[in-house]
């Protein structure tokens, strides 16, 4: 569909054409999402930021102007100001956020984990590693004095283990 044809359906409110958008446009907004974000833990946000860049295109389609600029940028520019807003708001809402009153409730676990199925088809190291920090809730820092191996190394073990359980469909919550 050329972009043109896509603008003019998006102002006729073409539902059609908001999903041509997110097809068309979805992998260019996650980048530039992912530009204008700090860090990983704000990263876990991205598809909440990208549905409200989306609201904000059909809303606001017709401001757009041919004339001041491309669709992609000003696209870009109110994907950039959402991901700015939504950090501004996590940002305000952490920072009211008191511990104090917080009750942390985890489901119980009704039956003992078998870690050595779980992590069966994990190297001998990956599953040293992965036993002292999952099964023994030790620190990096600790497993690597006990492995005697750097932090950066005990880190590179949990994340590759971590993707070939996650190939196998084997991982779960408790293991994110």
């Amino acid at each position: 569909m050329e972009e043109a044809e896509l603008i003019a359906r998006l102002r006729a409110q073409d539902e059609v054409a908001l999903t041509e958008l997110v097809v068309s446009y979805g992998g260019f907004i996650n980048q530039v999402i992912l530009h204008n974000l700090p860090n990983d833990f704000r990263r876990d946000f991205t598809a909440d930021i990208a549905n409200r860049c989306f609201y904000q295109v059909w809303s606001h389609i017709g401001q757009y102007d041919a004339d001041k600029g491309t669709f992609k940028n000003w696209l870009s520019a109110i994907v950039k100001h959402q991901t700015i807003d939504y950090q501004r708001g996590l940002k305000a809402m952490l920072q009211n956020t008191t511990l104090d009153h917080v009750v942390l409730s985890t489901p119980p676990i009704t039956e003992e984990l078998d870690y050595e199925t779980i992590f069966a088809s994990l190297s001998k190291t990956e599953r040293e590693v992965f036993m002292l920090f999952y099964r023994d809730d030790l620190l990096p820092e600790e497993i690597g004095k006990k492995l005697r191996m750097k932090r950066w190394s005990v880190y590179k073990h949990l994340s590759r283990g971590r993707k070939k359980l996650q190939e196998e469909g084997v991982i779960n919550d408790y293991f994110t």
